[in-house]
Protein backbone atom coordinates (compact mmCIF):
# COMPACT_ATOMS: atom_id res chain seq x y z
CA UNK A 1 0.00 0.00 0.00
CA UNK A 2 2.87 2.30 0.89
CA UNK A 3 3.90 2.27 -2.67
CA UNK A 4 0.09 3.14 -4.22
CA UNK A 5 0.63 5.95 -1.77
CA UNK A 6 3.77 7.40 -3.02
CA UNK A 7 3.09 6.61 -6.94
CA UNK A 8 -0.55 8.48 -6.15
CA UNK A 9 1.53 11.42 -4.54
CA UNK A 10 4.17 11.75 -7.56
CA UNK A 11 1.49 11.40 -10.51
CA UNK A 12 -1.31 13.03 -8.62
CA UNK A 13 -1.15 16.05 -11.22
CA UNK A 14 -1.60 14.02 -14.17
CA UNK A 15 -4.63 14.95 -15.98
CA UNK A 16 -7.57 12.40 -17.22
CA UNK A 17 -6.76 12.18 -20.70
CA UNK A 18 -3.02 11.57 -19.67
CA UNK A 19 -4.06 8.94 -17.66
CA UNK A 20 -6.75 7.40 -19.93
CA UNK A 21 -3.21 7.57 -22.82
CA UNK A 22 -1.53 5.32 -20.29
CA UNK A 23 -4.06 2.82 -19.81
CA UNK A 24 -4.28 2.51 -23.71
CA UNK A 25 -0.55 1.94 -24.18
CA UNK A 26 -0.15 -0.54 -21.37
CA UNK A 27 -3.20 -2.70 -22.63
CA UNK A 28 -1.86 -2.48 -26.26
CA UNK A 29 1.02 -3.76 -25.17
CA UNK A 30 -0.39 -6.07 -22.03
CA UNK A 31 -0.03 -10.00 -22.54
CA UNK A 32 -3.09 -11.96 -21.58
CA UNK A 33 -4.37 -12.60 -18.24
CA UNK A 34 -1.52 -9.43 -16.94
CA UNK A 35 -3.10 -7.73 -13.98
CA UNK A 36 -3.15 -3.77 -14.44
CA UNK A 37 0.25 -2.37 -13.00
CA UNK A 38 -0.17 -1.00 -9.28
CA UNK A 39 1.23 2.53 -10.69
CA UNK A 40 -1.88 2.61 -13.18
CA UNK A 41 -4.45 1.47 -10.04
CA UNK A 42 -2.92 4.63 -8.60
CA UNK A 43 -3.43 6.70 -11.17
CA UNK A 44 -6.95 5.75 -11.55
CA UNK A 45 -7.63 6.47 -7.82
CA UNK A 46 -6.23 10.24 -8.39
CA UNK A 47 -8.76 10.64 -11.56
CA UNK A 48 -11.73 9.08 -9.20
CA UNK A 49 -11.19 11.21 -6.54
CA UNK A 50 -10.78 14.32 -9.02
CA UNK A 51 -13.47 13.54 -11.34
CA UNK A 52 -15.70 11.00 -9.67
CA UNK A 53 -15.59 7.00 -9.47
CA UNK A 54 -18.46 6.88 -12.73
CA UNK A 55 -16.48 9.26 -14.68
CA UNK A 56 -12.73 7.60 -13.90
CA UNK A 57 -14.83 4.02 -14.45
CA UNK A 58 -16.34 4.80 -17.83
CA UNK A 59 -12.84 7.13 -19.01
CA UNK A 60 -10.50 4.53 -17.78
CA UNK A 61 -12.55 1.38 -18.86
CA UNK A 62 -11.75 -0.43 -15.26
CA UNK A 63 -14.01 -2.35 -12.96
CA UNK A 64 -16.28 -0.09 -10.72
CA UNK A 65 -16.16 -2.07 -7.59
CA UNK A 66 -12.37 -2.57 -7.45
CA UNK A 67 -11.94 0.70 -8.07
CA UNK A 68 -14.20 1.59 -5.79
CA UNK A 69 -12.15 -0.78 -3.13
CA UNK A 70 -8.88 0.44 -4.05
CA UNK A 71 -9.97 4.25 -3.66
CA UNK A 72 -10.82 3.09 -0.04
CA UNK A 73 -7.95 1.37 0.93
CA UNK A 74 -6.10 4.70 -0.13
CA UNK A 75 -8.50 6.73 2.06
CA UNK A 76 -7.51 4.72 4.83
CA UNK A 77 -3.70 4.89 4.29
CA UNK A 78 -4.54 8.73 4.15
CA UNK A 79 -5.61 9.06 8.19
CA UNK A 80 -3.34 10.03 9.79
CA UNK A 81 -1.26 7.22 12.32
CA UNK A 82 -1.94 7.21 15.68
CA UNK A 83 0.99 8.67 17.47
CA UNK A 84 2.94 5.65 18.11
CA UNK A 85 3.11 4.62 14.13
CA UNK A 86 3.70 8.23 12.87
CA UNK A 87 7.44 8.80 11.20
CA UNK A 88 9.87 9.76 13.47
CA UNK A 89 10.95 13.23 14.03
CA UNK A 90 14.07 14.72 14.04
CA UNK A 91 15.18 17.96 16.06
CA UNK A 92 18.50 19.57 15.42
CA UNK A 93 20.47 20.18 18.38
CA UNK A 94 23.80 22.76 18.84
CA UNK A 95 25.90 23.53 21.74
CA UNK A 96 27.90 27.04 20.97
CA UNK A 97 31.80 26.07 21.12
CA UNK A 98 33.52 27.47 23.76
CA UNK A 99 35.50 30.32 23.08
CA UNK A 100 38.79 29.28 25.71
CA UNK A 101 39.55 26.32 26.48
CA UNK A 102 39.14 27.13 30.15
CA UNK A 103 35.68 28.09 30.19
CA UNK A 104 32.92 25.65 31.69
CA UNK A 105 29.91 25.26 30.06
CA UNK A 106 27.40 23.05 32.16
CA UNK A 107 24.76 21.88 29.19
CA UNK A 108 22.02 19.77 30.78
CA UNK A 109 19.10 18.87 28.94
CA UNK A 110 16.25 16.05 29.05
CA UNK A 111 15.88 14.11 25.75
CA UNK A 112 12.52 11.78 25.52
CA UNK A 113 12.88 9.60 22.75
CA UNK A 114 9.76 7.06 21.30
CA UNK A 115 9.95 4.27 18.76
CA UNK A 116 7.59 3.12 15.69
CA UNK A 117 6.57 0.64 18.86
CA UNK A 118 6.08 2.80 21.25
CA UNK A 119 9.15 1.96 23.23
CA UNK A 120 9.67 5.21 24.67
CA UNK A 121 13.69 6.15 26.39
CA UNK A 122 14.10 9.40 28.47
CA UNK A 123 17.93 10.53 28.88
CA UNK A 124 19.08 13.25 31.18
CA UNK A 125 22.37 14.66 30.08
CA UNK A 126 24.66 16.71 32.26
CA UNK A 127 28.05 18.47 31.00
CA UNK A 128 29.96 16.31 27.66
CA UNK A 129 27.24 13.62 27.22
CA UNK A 130 26.15 15.43 24.25
CA UNK A 131 28.80 14.17 22.24
CA UNK A 132 27.41 10.32 22.52
CA UNK A 133 23.98 11.28 22.18
CA UNK A 134 23.59 10.59 18.04
CA UNK A 135 24.92 6.90 18.79
CA UNK A 136 22.19 6.48 21.58
CA UNK A 137 19.45 7.82 19.38
CA UNK A 138 20.52 5.56 16.38
CA UNK A 139 20.96 2.65 18.72
CA UNK A 140 17.27 3.16 19.91
CA UNK A 141 15.71 3.12 16.90
CA UNK A 142 17.28 0.77 14.91
CA UNK A 143 15.92 -1.95 17.40
CA UNK A 144 12.65 -1.11 16.52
Amino acid sequence: MDDMVKVTQARHSESLEEVRERFKCWRDGRGRGEHIPRELWAAAVAIAREHGLPVAVRELQVDADRLKRRQQAQGEADRPLPASRRETQFVELTVAANREPTDRVRCECVIELENTRGTKMRVELNGQGLASLAGLCSAFWSAA
